[in-house]
């Protein structure tokens, strides 16, 4: 019976090498994949609820490589869904979607320090308390999800080790994602070519863009100035990021008035209104 554990391993992760490769329709794919690996993974607790490990070392083998290999690629998969099922639209908003959801990896990681060094460093000092199902754990360094584990089946640190190993998949996943929008950005950028040109000074193009943020008018609010200036720099063929905030200060400290770009705006529209209504 101790060839089931390898056998279940080589298939489980062959599936999921299947799916790394399938390109098209992700979310279906992993929905299935996902199915697919929860029935299965019964099938490894039905077999460790009547396996007895012949020694630690069997025991510590599976519960700290082999299971948490397994439960790892699920994990993962459950991410990616979850993840890509609650994707906001837009480059800007999903890049910024992504770099959340990587802080929060982040976080685990700092929230689990301890056992992520201990698997960092490569020691075995402790391996017998984290990973045989036998031994005492101490309740203080776990998870609430604890409570609902049948120590038949988990050692509670074999998930902890397999959130690990997910989490870190998962951040090269996220890394790539944003690597891919940062891509598209550039190139989109070198292929487009606004016949817009802006006639106006850079002083006058910062503030409008400053009060256009101001207003809320551009995604009610929810967007950085530098977004902005960006966006307009390549629309209106001019490159004001170097100097926005310095223009912006200088603007701030004229004698009054301060916005006389748009104050202009707002005369000569009024006047235009004027002339419109006498015609």
């Amino acid at each position: 019976m101790v060839s089931f554990q390898y056998a279940f391993r080589d298939e489980f992760l062959e599936k999921s090498s299947q799916l790394d490769k399938l390109k098209k329709d992700k979310i279906k794919n992993t929905k299935e994949f996902i199915l697919w690996a929860e029935t299965k993974i019964e099938e490894l607790h039905q077999w460790l609820k009547s396996y007895d490990f012949e020694n630690n070392q069997d025991e510590i083998e599976f519960f700290k490589e082999i299971k948490p290999g397994i439960i790892s690629k699920l994990i993962f998969e459950k991410e990616v869904l979850r993840i890509e099922t609650n994707a906001p639209s837009g480059k800007i908003q999903i890049r910024k979607f992504y770099e959340t959801e990587l802080r929060k990896i982040y976080g685990y990681s700092q929230n689990n320090n301890k056992f992520y060094q201990y698997y960092r460093s490569g020691s075995e000092v402790f391996d017998i308390m984290y990973f045989t199902r036998a031994s005492k754990k101490d309740t203080l360094e776990t998870e609430c999800i604890q409570i609902n584990f049948d120590p038949r089946l988990s050692t509670f640190y074999d998930y902890k080790l397999a959130k690990i190993i997910a989490f870190d998949e998962l951040v090269k996943y996220l890394e790539g994602q944003i690597k891919a929008l940062k891509s598209k950005s550039r190139h989109r950028d070198s292929h487009y070519k606004s016949k817009l040109h802006w006639s106006g000074t850079k002083v006058d193009l910062v503030e409008l863009i400053y009060a256009l943020h101001c207003q809320k008018v551009i995604n009610h609010g929810n967007i950085e100035i530098k977004e902005i200036a960006s966006e307009l720099s390549r629309m209106l063929n001019i490159d004001i990021n170097d100097n926005l905030y310095r223009t912006f200060t200088d603007i701030k400290n004229r004698k009054n008035p301060n916005s006389k770009f748009m104050q202009s705006l707002a005369d000569n529209f009024q006047k235009m209104l004027i002339e419109e209504n006498s015609l």
